[in-house]
């Protein structure tokens, strides 16, 4: 079958996409990559997962197409944003980075990026580890966990392959308990509450993220929070229409999110209660 036509998107924003972990679901990423043409692509911190290098380093073919089709997106004429993450943090020294510009040609990279909507809003985007407690003050249990959640991974994989159900989540049981513990992690070291207070010292109405796995769009104390979500377990984007329409896609089954409103001030943000009102509605986007 012929494949249809990408369409035309202002910004696309993913995170956590863990190219060279066994569980990254490179494949999934890449289609999901070719049913848009964005003009703007921020890669939002662990595309590559450099913890993996020297414990269970698997880089497929998937992940070189994966690599091809950006390029293929640059020479188009997409602008792409790079945010290194917790998992990739060495990007963020100066002789990595001239290293991904010499290769990379055409991909920026900075620890954060202030993204301009079309409907008014300023979002800061970051990845979101330097606002996370443990992943900040015990990184090695960080380390740790991850290692362990790896085998989690696996475990759920097989007992999903014996069952022989390709229409379900692969990695769903796990997704369930990881965002129930990141529930716990946020709670205790305020992560939403800490990036938010640094976009609002950045002079942002909100922050795009990723991090913490869990796909969000949501508004509250006058600041938008939105949450990339991951390529392991949820399989979710963030998508901002030429509309000024911004949804979040989920690759499993459709997804209840807000549409951002256009914003009524340049000087003073509006409530939640008005945003809600001056356009904001509950849209149902379902992933390709």
């Amino acid at each position: 079958m012929e494949r249809p036509q990408p369409i035309s998107v202002r910004t696309l924003l993913v995170s956590d996409v863990h190219l060279g972990c066994k569980h990254s679901r490179a494949n999934e990423f890449l289609h999901f990559l070719q049913g848009f043409s964005p003009q703007t692509l921020y890669l939002v911190g662990d595309f590559l997962d450099a913890w993996k290098i020297n414990r269970g380093w698997h880089w497929s073919a998937d992940c070189d197409r994966v690599i091809g089709h950006l390029m293929e997106l640059v020479s188009q004429g997409t602008k792409i944003h790079y945010v290194p993450g917790n998992h990739d943090s060495f990007l963020r020294t100066t002789a990595y980075r001239d290293v991904l510009d010499d290769r990379l040609s055409g991909v920026e990279v900075a620890d954060e990026f202030v993204l301009d909507t079309a409907r008014g809003w300023q979002l800061l985007v970051t990845h979101g580890d330097r606002f996370d407690l443990f992943e900040t003050r015990t990184p090695w249990l960080s380390k740790g966990v991850s290692a362990l959640y790896d085998a989690c991974l696996s475990v759920n994989w097989w007992i999903h392959r014996m069952r022989l159900d390709s229409h379900r989540n692969p990695y769903g049981a796990c997704a369930f308990f990881k965002d129930r513990v990141k529930r716990w992690i946020r709670f205790i070291s305020r992560f939403e509450t800490k990036i938010m207070e640094h976009a609002r010292q950045r002079s942002c109405d909100g922050v795009v993220c990723g991090h913490i796995h869990t796909p969000d769009i949501s508004y509250g104390k006058a600041m938008w929070y939105c949450n990339t979500g991951d390529w392991v377990e949820n399989c979710t984007g963030l998508v901002e229409y030429h509309s000024g329409q911004f949804c979040l896609i989920r690759r499993y089954e459709p997804d209840l999110v807000l549409d951002l409103p256009t914003r009524i001030s340049t000087q003073h943000p509006v409530s939640a209660s008005s945003a809600l009102e001056s356009g904001a509605r509950e849209t149902v986007v379902a992933a390709g």
